[in-house]
């Protein structure tokens, strides 16, 4: 959709950007701090397909992981986890929470199947012209990715539009419960949602997946050692980027958060990459946080160089260190945001190994083999 601000945000990247395209020489530096300082969107060689979407505060700039966006992740159905105390550095600061947090997910199982299923929940927060109420729309992700492949498949649908908050729901009710809201040349809000907005498989027309995801072939091949990790996954960012190192510091850290939350890392391999971020400067703890659920964690929030674009904050389980979500947090008044007023959450509702297949197998509309002018497709065989 034209007015949608993260397809606006996708078709407005160049193309040597595009983590699989390689870096023609040089790339200029403010393109790629750009790039790296907004909020990681869904990307799709599709045209009229529908990337997730945020709150308009986040066009000047595309954060982090996975998460890209965001509140808290509740994880309903997970891999087993074993129960722990809360990590001792809840109260201290927030690289001490890290580690603490580390400490605790990798005694987590592995766990092993032949599909890491990961499905989530965004709320991207807009206020109602004209009406003192903020309404989130919502959107459900789900992904399977099946590492030995190399594969991945994605699905997205519209759950629409709720108040955001008890008192957002008190405003609303006293405007009468409209069930749509017209955002100001925007795209129309709708209380019931529009469901099924696209789905995409390996070898379609399509591509949709969370931006800056390591190729899966390559998790089974890093480092657990914190340090070692850091040094192999810009080794990785450089041979994909021209950039200064600062950039690709950057892209090391966004690309951590991916493996600490929703890419399908080993425990020993989310905890390491914990320690990655604990080591990074500025990172402060939030104490305990409530999610968008009104579950318990408890966070920290990673500050981001490129203002004033959003921060990113990560909400993690109390008793096992597993990652609850994240939730993007304006830097700055302006735009219709206040600064320290949330713009997006996200929150993780499964993530599993398992063996149950993805329900499609081509996109949402397959146009199929594209043949040369003149030429017709192959009759369909008789049943």
């Amino acid at each position: 959709m034209k007015n949608d601000i993260l397809h606006r945000l996708t078709a407005a990247r160049p193309a040597h950007l595009d983590p699989e395209r390689p870096t023609p020489s040089p790339v200029r530096e403010e393109e790629l701090a750009t790039f790296t300082a907004r909020p990681r969107a869904t990307r799709t060689a599709r045209t009229t397909a529908r990337p997730r979407r945020v709150g308009r505060a986040l066009v000047p700039g595309l954060a982090l992981a996975t998460a890209t966006a965001v509140a808290a992740v509740v994880i309903t159905d997970t891999v087993p986890q074993k129960p722990g105390p809360a990590p001792s550095g809840t109260s201290g600061s927030g690289s001490q929470v890290l580690l603490a947090a580390a400490s605790h997910v990798e005694q987590q199982p592995a766990g092993s199947g032949t599909y890491w299923y990961v499905e989530e929940h965004l709320g991207s927060l807009y206020k109602i012209p004209g009406k003192n109420y903020t309404v989130a729309a919502r959107t459900e992700y789900r992904y399977w990715a099946a590492a030995a492949k190399n594969k991945r498949w994605s699905q997205s649908l519209d759950l629409g539009a709720r108040p955001a908050t008890k008192a957002d729901e008190a405003a609303w009710k006293a405007d009468g419960s409209p069930t749509s809201w017209s955002m100001e040349g925007e795209e129309t809000l709708t209380y019931a949602g529009k469901g099924e907005i696209e789905h995409d498989a390996p070898g379609g027309d399509g591509d949709s997946f969370k931006m800056g995801d390591l190729p899966l072939r390559v998790l089974a091949t890093l480092p657990t050692d914190e340090q070692a990790l850091r040094k192999r996954l810009f080794a990785l960012v450089d041979k994909d980027y021209n950039g200064p190192k600062k950039v690709l510091d950057r892209i090391v850290v966004d690309t951590a958060i991916q493996l600490a939350t929703t890419l399908p890392s080993t425990p020993a391999l989310r905890a390491a990459a914990y320690r990655l971020l604990a080591a990074e400067p500025g990172v402060r703890s939030l104490g305990d946080v409530k999610d968008h659920t009104g579950r318990t964690g408890y966070a920290v929030a990673l500050p981001n160089p490129y203002q004033p674009s959003p921060e990113l904050r990560l909400i993690f389980d109390k008793s096992t260190g597993m990652p609850l979500g994240t939730e993007t947090v304006a830097t700055r008044d302006g735009d219709g945001m206040s600064k320290g007023e949330r713009q997006s959450y996200t929150t993780i509702t499964s993530m599993k190994w398992t063996e149950t297949a993805p329900p499609f197998d081509t996109d949402t509309e397959d146009p199929g083999p594209i043949l040369p002018p003149g030429e017709a497709p192959d009759p369909k065989p008789a049943r």
